[in-house]
C-alpha cells in the first residue's frame, strides 16, 4: 500500500494560556527543544517522495504551492529523541527555500520518524536532541498531481485544506484529493494501557513494535478509513493492531472542522511493548490542554516565604494521570528554596491541570506518572 499526503500549511495547536494578574503569577516550566550548535550533522535523513518508486508504506507531506512549482526542499529539524528513537517534539532549525512551507510540512511527518537513539557511557539508550534532515524530492513530470489549490499560512496544528493535503493509494500515477491534516490533535477519548497491552499481535515475536495509523476524522470526532503508513518491524501485525485501536479514538469536536470545511485526517502513533517487558510509565513530554487559573497563584503563594521578603520560588509536584489526562494524587517533591512550601503550592496548582490523553510517542497516559515544575511569582518578572 502506498499513501501520499501533500500538506499546504499548519495551524498551531497550543495549550490555552491566561494572562497573569498584575501582582502575581505562576508558570509551568515550558517544554523546549535545546538548540544544537550550527553545523551539527543530522543523525538521520528522511526522503519525502512524490511518486510510487518507494516500496512499502510511506507518507508524503508536501506544501501545495511548492509541489505545483516542482520545487525541491531541504529542512533540518531539531528533535527531542527519546530512548526508543521516537521524536517526542521537534522544531525547525533551518529550511530552504524559505517561505515555501517546507518546514511546516516536515513537522507534520514527525510521527513517522524512528531513528537509532543516542547512547550513554554504558551503551544504554538515552534521550537526546538530534538533528533530522528532511529532503523533499520534486514531483516527476509524469505524476498526476490532481487538482491542487493554493497554499496558506505555515503557522502550526491543522493543515489548511485549501487544496493543500492530498491522499493517494497505489497506482503508477498518484491521484490526489485535498484534505486537511491535524497536527497535535486534542483527543476526546482514546484507548487505555490495558487495551494496548492486549493488542500486541501474535506475530510480534517478542519485538517492540511501532506503527502509525492515518485516519479520516468525522464531524462527530470518530475515525474511519484508517491505513497503516508506518510499521516497524514490518509484517509482524503492528500496523493492523494500530488500525484496530485507532478506530476507537475520538477527536475533540472543536478540531473536527477544517478551515474550508473539507476532509480532515489525522496520524496516530502507537508503540507496542512485548508481553512481560518492563515499562516506565512516565510521561516525559506532556501536551497540556488545560492549565490552572493564574489567580490561584496568589492564594497558594507560601505565606512564610512572603514574610521573609521572597517574591519568587519554584516547586515540583509528581502526579498520577487519569484516563482523561487529569492529574490526581499530586505529591510535593523538591523546591527552590526548600522548606518554605513552594512544592506544596505547586501540588495544589497542578492538580487542576489536564494533558492530552495520548502521548506524542504513541502511548496512553492512564496510570502513568508525570513530574511538573511550577514557578510562583508574587510580583511580575521584569
Amino acid at each position: 500500500m502506498i499513501l501520499a499526503a501533500l500538506a499546504a500549511a499548519a495551524l498551531a495547536a497550543s495549550p490555552p494560556s491566561d494572562a497573569a494578574p498584575p501582582n502575581g503569577s505562576a508558570t509551568v516550566a515550558p517544554l523546549t527543544v535545546r538548540a544544537l550548535p550550527p553545523g551539527t550533522p543530522p543523525a538521520a535523513t528522511v526522503e519525502v517522495p512524490t511518486d510510487d518508486t518507494q516500496m512499502g508504506q510511506w507518507a508524503s507531506i508536501w506544501p501545495a504551492d511548492a509541489y505545483k512549482e516542482h520545487l525541491a526542499g531541504h529542512v533540518v529539524l531539531s528533535c527531542d529523541i527519546d530512548v526508543h528513537g521516537l521524536a517526542e517534539w521537534c522544531q525547525v532549525a533551518s529550511e530552504r527555500p524559505a517561505g515555501k512551507g517546507f518546514g511546516a510540512a516536515a513537522l507534520e511527518l514527525r510521527p513517522t520518524f524512528k531513528v537509532k537513539p543516542a547512547t550513554g557511557p554504558d551503551g544504554a539508550p538515552i534521550e537526546a536532541v538530534m538533528n533530522i534532515a528532511v529532503e523533499f524530492k520534486p514531483p516527476l513530470d509524469n505524476v498526476n498531481s490532481g487538482a491542487m489549490g493554493g497554499g496558506g499560512s505555515t503557522e502550526g496544528g491543522m493543515s489548511r485544506g485549501v487544496g493543500g493535503t492530498a491522499v493517494s493509494f497505489g497506482g503508477p500515477a498518484l491521484m490526489r484529493r485535498p484534505v486537511s491534516m491535524l497536527n497535535n490533535p486534542v483527543w476526546a477519548s482514546t484507548v487505555g494501557y490495558d487495551d494496548v497491552r492486549r493488542a500486541y499481535p501474535a506475530k510480534g515475536q517478542g519485538a517492540e513494535g511501532y506503527a502509525v495509523a492515518h485516519c479520516e476524522v468525522a464531524r462527530n470526532g470518530s475515525l474511519s478509513g484508517c491505513q497503516a503508513i508506518k510499521e516497524d518491524p514490518d509484517n509482524r501485525g503492528f500496523g493492523l493492531a494500530a488500525i484496530k485501536l485507532a478506530s476507537r479514538f475520538r477527536v475533540a469536536r472543536p478540531w473536527t472542522t477544517a478551515p474550508d470545511h473539507g476532509d480532515v485526517w489525522v496520524d496516530i502513533p502507537f508503540r507496542f511493548l512485548p508481553p512481560g517487558a518492563p515499562d516506565d510509565r512516565t510521561v516525559n513530554a506532556p501536551y497540556w490542554i488545560a492549565g490552572f487559573n493564574p489567580d490561584q497563584a496568589l492564594k497558594v503563594f507560601p505565606a512564610e516565604a512572603a514574610a521573609q521578603g521572597l517574591t519568587t520560588g519554584s516547586g515540583v509536584a509528581r502526579c498520577q494521570v487519569a484516563a482523561d489526562g487529569a492529574l490526581t494524587d499530586c505529591a510535593p517533591e523538591r523546591a527552590d528554596p526548600e522548606g518554605l512550601g513552594f512544592s506544596e503550592a505547586a501540588a495544589k496548582l497542578v492538580s487542576t491541570m489536564r494533558m492530552n490523553p495520548w502521548t506524542s510517542d504513541g502511548r496512553p497516559v492512564d496510570g502513568a506518572m508525570v513530574t511538573v515544575s511550577v514557578r510562583l511569582n508574587l510580583k511580575p518578572e521584569s
